[in-house]
């Protein structure tokens, strides 16, 4: 069954809108996972600045790196504060932590990249994603300049991607709501806009029939003047005009044939 002009009109408008929320909501989502990323690494890198302030004060006096033990207790207290922290690690140039929220990893090496960041950062602040979570950090420079090591701090990319998800179902409900508020608009609009439209093709239609059925004109003659008597009598007319072009074409094929 063939769909009236004004569903489809509706269908094509709502499909426009339906891709243009879509897109919308896309780019709304990538921005707020970005805003929130920011954020996020701005709250814990006041932490990580706040004890890498704490050992650059203490190694500008000449002490060395691995002696600064106020640092430890300095990122205890970090941790303590804030129940989200997963851990603070503090390591040389070489990648052993030498203080670390987790008393059993000190000795061990950070990652490589963790290394290669903090040497490439030269005194800005990194990030990095992995498997377990974000990280954070700091580079550790001396009075020379020189990149003693780093600080680096873990927590959970699960929080955001809680808030993430929350925003992405808020922003899901309001598409929808405003999908269906417009579907509703446009499908009123439409049939209203176009239901005169389809009333003079139905008409139209009809008179057709009638005319090739009956070559009469189907409206009476004191019929008052409208759109409808106006395509009566234009189809009338084309009707007799083929008619007389199918008797000329039958007079010329009569005369080829005596010829």
């Amino acid at each position: 069954m063939a769909w009236p002009l004004a569903r489809k009109v509706s269908a094509a408008l709502l499909g426009i809108l339906a891709g243009t929320v879509a897109t919308t909501g896309f780019f709304t989502y990538s921005k707020l996972q970005s805003v929130l990323s920011a954020l996020a690494e701005s709250r814990y890198g006041v932490v990580v600045y706040a004890v890498k302030h704490n050992a650059e004060d203490q190694l500008a006096l000449g002490f060395p790196l691995r002696q600064l033990r106020p640092v430890q207790d300095v990122i205890d207290r970090m941790k303590v504060n804030d129940s989200r922290i997963r851990g603070i690690e503090v390591f040389d140039a070489s990648g052993a932590i030498l203080f670390d929220t987790d008393r059993g990893a000190i000795g061990a090496s950070v990652p490589p990249a963790w290394v290669r960041a903090a040497a490439a950062a030269g005194n800005h602040p990194f990030a990095i994603t992995d498997e377990e979570g974000r990280i954070v950090g700091l580079p550790l420079v001396d009075s020379l300049g020189t990149v003693d090591g780093g600080v680096v701090l873990r927590y959970p990319g699960v929080h955001l991607d809680d808030l993430l998800g929350a925003s992405l179902g808020g922003l899901a409900r309001q598409a929808g709501l405003v999908l269906a508020v417009f579907a509703a608009l446009g499908v009123a609009g439409s049939y209203r806009l176009f239901g005169g439209v389809r009333q003079r093709l139905e008409t139209m239609d009809s008179v057709l029939g009638t005319v090739l059925a009956e070559g009469a004109d189907p409206l009476p003659e004191d019929e008052p003047a409208s759109f409808e008597t106006d395509f009566a009598g234009f189809a009338v007319k084309a009707h007799e005009t083929i008619h007389d072009l199918e008797d000329a074409m039958q007079d010329v094929e009569r005369l080829d044939r005596l010829a």
